[in-house]
């Protein structure tokens, strides 16, 4: 029992290995199947969904403002995912900046009031959960 249990940690170690280059060789901004079912099923009912198209949605956090407005756009289709704030893409890099901010109650947020500052902060965690950063 010990040299199968063994067996199967060896396996899943080498997995994982696999996963993190497959998702670096798919660009940042890749959505695998399970972050995307969890996002969808689990995190998706704080937001606002709207369909800009077949298989692209974006998700609007109804304590939010519409400007800037602070939007997790889904292209489902392509297993990609974009923050915008306002109409700019942020990169990762950008996005870990901001989460950063938030948590620190940094004055160079646009959002001031508390209800923005938290709900903005689970805008990006939740992006940052759905691409696996």
């Amino acid at each position: 029992m010990r040299i199968l249990s063994l067996c199967c940690l060896c396996f899943l170690l080498a997995c994982e290995g696999n996963t993190r280059e497959r998702r670096s060789a798919r660009g940042e901004d890749f959505v695998s199947d399970p972050d995307h079912l969890y996002f969808r099923n689990v995190r998706s009912r704080d937001y606002r969904t709207v369909t800009l198209a077949e298989g692209v949605d974006e998700y609007h956090h109804d304590d939010l403002p519409d400007d800037p407005a602070l939007v997790i756009r889904d292209n489902w289709l392509e297993d990609r995912a974009q923050l915008r704030l306002g109409d700019r893409p942020l990169t990762v890099a950008e996005v870990r900046t901001l989460y950063d901010q938030l948590r620190s109650n940094a004055d160079a947020t646009p959002y001031s009031d508390d209800r923005q500052r938290k709900a903005a902060t689970e805008v990006v965690a939740d992006y940052l959960r759905l691409i696996g950063s």
